[in-house]
């Protein structure tokens, strides 16, 4: 099978090669999918630019996939050969920038009538999105919640979950184009341009001087530590990057009894929560409540260039790949 992998760490301009692999054989937990469409994350750039012991050349990255089984393992009872799946694969294993990937059955939901562009773009963002606002943070109907960067992959997927519950939401971006798609496409209440404006301010103005409740982080880095700044005593912030800050700021966070989570997808990959959450996104799909946005589909020979439209920081929602048809 064709794959486009990368052969070392590196610029996206210079590490993928499409090189010919050995179709891989279903566990008996597993299923063989043949690769229709993929895209690309955050993930896959972090991966591709950060050396990790872990990992071993070539790396085949790509950690959604819509496409249809072609074989099963001998324990899998509920998906059969021609099924079309959506799922994330996991992330320390070969992805799905190949003709074919193994993915575990659990992780897989089969869809009908689904736009396989929409199947691909949809899992890891919107599983990310679903777990850290239900299962982290548990938002409720009136909360007020500032989601980071809400144009971006997760955040336009956060943004339309927690609407759609009734919240009261906030969000950042800074181009032209990010700000109007936040207002006027996902309807966020509140759309603060972090470039000219003071964010903590217009927090502190918006909440009447009181704080956050509820962040989700989708930035990490400064926008993190800033974020903490944000919050009430008793607030929440939970992040989707590995984050760090200093023992004054860890000293601050504990005055104010700051409650920090993490969301890693995967970790629920072999719980059937990946399921569960992506049927529930399927039906807000199919309902028109829930639209993911496509800003571009690039070939499959183009990985390289879609990674570096993603480093680039212009892209509005998620950036799709066509394997094979």
């Amino acid at each position: 099978m064709k794959a486009n992998v990368i052969i070392q760490n590196g610029n996206a301009a210079d590490v993928f090669r499409v090189i010919d692999l050995e179709i891989p054989t279903p566990q008996p937990d597993e299923v063989l999918v043949q690769v229709h469409y993929t895209s690309i994350n955050p993930l896959d750039c972090r991966i591709r630019s950060m050396p990790n012991s872990r990992r071993s050349f070539p790396i085949t990255l790509g950690y959604d996939v819509y496409g249809t089984i072609v074989d099963t393992g001998s324990a899998v009872q509920d998906l059969q050969t021609g099924d079309a799946i959506i799922a994330s694969p996991d992330p320390f294993f070969a992805g799905a920038n190949a003709e074919y990937v193994v993915v575990k059955a659990i992780r897989c939901l089969k869809v009908e009538q689904l736009d396989p562009r929409i199947g691909a773009a949809i899992p890891l963002v919107g599983i990310t999105a679903y777990e850290a606002l239900h299962d982290k943070l548990k938002i409720l109907p009136g909360d007020t919640i500032l989601i980071h960067a809400g144009a971006g992959g997760v955040g336009h997927i956060a943004i339309q979950l927690a609407k759609h519950i009734g919240c009261n939401v906030i969000t950042t971006a800074s181009r032209p184009e990010s700000i109007e798609f936040c207002k006027n496409i996902l309807k966020a209440d509140h759309v603060i341009n972090y470039q000219t404006e003071d964010v903590k301010e217009r927090i502190l103005t918006i909440t009447d001087g009181k704080g956050l409740a509820y962040i989700l982080d989708t930035v990490g880095g400064d926008t993190f530590t800033q974020s903490l700044d944000c919050l009430r005593s008793d607030g929440h912030i939970c992040t989707i990057l590995p984050v760090s800050f200093d023992a004054a700021t860890g000293y601050t966070n504990l005055l104010k009894n700051i409650n920090i989570s993490y969301e890693f997808m995967n970790v629920s990959g072999t719980s059937g929560r990946h399921r569960t959450i992506l049927h529930k996104l399927v039906e807000m799909i199919d309902s028109k409540q829930l639209v993911p946005h496509i800003s571009a589909v690039y070939a499959f020979d183009a990985i390289d260039q879609a990674h570096l439209q993603m480093e680039g920081k212009h892209t509005m929602g998620k950036i799709v790949v066509k394997v094979q048809s």
